[in-house]
């Protein structure tokens, strides 16, 4: 059997060499979309499209090369990971079988259970090439639709190069889809390696279980159990099957193992990114690592965080949520540094991604996933600049809340800041942003030289609100005074 914490990290070595891949090839984009500002907002549409062409093309071609470079790497992994995980399971349920006296044939000598792993590689390994075909032609459709975007940002002179730029990078450094599945269905390519691996190496576990079992005549499967298992999974966990059919034996009635947890199907039990598992068991003789009541504490809401109880599944979303939250920020700040911006934004965003995942760890004694936050390019250098950047563009206000100082000001901003820059006409503005990351509000200690707002205040000081419609089309309210909050607030600079 495969315990739920080893089956956690089973995927994680082939999943660093693709976050590699991944983060490569996004740094890639990220230069390549920052080299618009080569271009004169006014360039002709022929000049344009040439330009485009040739750096699509290259796009796709630098992809097609890294991916090559990594697929040796990775069909290695690949092997290790399912021989590994395949000795692993069958020596765990060889113990409790040679406890009750049986001889498991040696796993060496075994040609089934030899068959049975190499079909697992060729299948995996085949998912996963499968997947990867893809990911030229689709990380190269992202870069197309980036591109375009930015360029028409500029071109009609909705935003500076700079702004524009960074709207580009930074929302492919959140999701940037890497593979194309038949069905259309598209997903980042840590997302897809992670689930064929995991997958693909729990099912040839589980086949490799069921030709022992068979070897040793028992008809009988207990399925492992974890707190913070999916609800649909919970139904199932824990329990004692009949492989074959439903059947009653010594007045104990046991469900079909396949009907009831659904093995061999997607959602089910070794199906997509499962966790579970499952080993011998023998009615009268075996003795069950869980009984009822112990299966009914496994969803109790037993961890509190916030004044509030979960489970250890829903913490444990919580938790994979923050981690990448950490994940994007460092993302943001590679892409944002590979494309010649500014990443003052991305820094302060990447300390406050800390904060809240240490602060989630420490109020619920989680535990820190270094795989699931660490971005390929991202060292002890970068994280030297990123605090850097942090404490030196950073100040308070007159009562103590943070401002992050800025070379721009933009209409996207960290959800809940503020943000400060020297106007090009003199005086500071501050820019106000909500929770869902969009500008509410500037605020300006002087009149910029214009008539209607010098007769504002005592030295033209002002505010501007701006509200959102559906569409997400920004609307800039007129000039107005500041209220006693707003001015005892902004006294530092009034």
């Amino acid at each position: 059997m495969l315990t739920p914490d080893y089956l956690d990290t089973l995927p994680d070595a082939v999943v660093e060499l693709w976050q590699q891949v991944e983060d490569d090839i996004l740094r890639d984009i990220a230069r390549r979309i920052g080299a618009l500002d080569e271009l004169e907002p006014l360039t002709p549409a022929a000049q344009w499209q040439v330009w485009r062409y040739e750096q699509v093309q290259a796009c796709h071609q630098d992809a097609i090369s890294l991916l090559a470079k990594y697929s040796g790497k990775s069909r290695d992994v690949i092997r290790q990971t399912l021989l590994d995980a395949g000795l692993e399971t069958l020596a765990s349920d060889d113990a409790l079988y040679q406890a009750l006296g049986f001889a498991p044939s040696a796993i060496d000598t075994n040609e089934t259970l030899n068959n049975l792993l190499n079909a697992g590689y060729r299948q995996t390994l085949g998912t996963w090439r499968n997947l990867t075909a893809t990911t030229a032609n689709t990380v190269t459709g992202e870069f197309e639709r980036a591109l375009d975007r930015a360029w028409l940002q500029v071109s009609s002179g909705a935003f500076s190069y700079d702004v524009a730029i960074r709207r580009a990078v930074d929302g492919l450094a959140a999701h940037m889809n890497g593979v194309t599945y038949p069905s259309g269905h598209k997903d980042t390519l840590e997302v897809a390696v992670r689930r064929a691996v995991l997958t693909g190496t729990n099912q040839t576990c589980a086949k490799l279980q069921l030709a022992r079992a068979e070897e040793m005549g028992c008809e009988f499967v207990e399925v492992s159990a974890h707190a913070g298992a999916r609800p649909e999974h919970a139904l199932w966990q824990g329990k004692v099957y009949h492989i074959g059919g439903a059947v009653e034996l010594d007045g104990v009635w046991y469900e079909d193992f396949e009907t009831a947890t659904g093995y061999g199907t997607g959602p089910g039990l070794c199906g997509w990114n499962c966790r579970h598992n499952f080993y011998p068991f023998f009615p009268g003789v075996s003795k069950r690592l869980y009984d009822d009541a112990a299966l009914a504490k496994l969803a109790d809401k037993t961890v509190e965080y916030g004044g509030k109880m979960y489970t250890e599944y829903e913490i444990r979303q919580m938790q994979r949520a923050l981690e990448r939250q950490v994940r994007k920020a460092k993302r943001q700040f590679l892409t944002e540094q590979a494309a010649g911006v500014d990443t003052t934004r991305a820094s302060a965003r990447l300390r406050d991604a800390r904060r809240a995942l240490n602060g989630f760890l420490d109020a619920t004694g989680g535990k820190l996933s270094a795989a699931r936050t660490d971005v390929a390019g991202f060292g002890p250098r970068e994280a030297s600049i990123t605090t850097k950047q942090v404490k030196d563009n950073t100040l308070t206000n007159a009562i103590g809340a943070e401002i992050i100082k800025v070379t721009k000001s933009t209409r996207n901003g960290i959800p809940g800041s503020i943000t400060q820059k020297e106007n090009a006409k003199g005086g500071i503005d501050r820019n106000y942003y909500g929770q869902d990351g969009r500008q509410t509000k500037q605020i300006s200690n002087n009149d910029h030289g214009h008539k209607a707002e010098s007769a504002l205040g005592q030295h033209g000081e002002h505010a501007h609100d701006y509200t959102w419609d559906e569409n997400g089309t920004m609307y800039h309210g007129k000039a107005r005074e500041l209220t006693e909050e707003e001015r005892k607030e902004n006294s530092d600079i009034l």
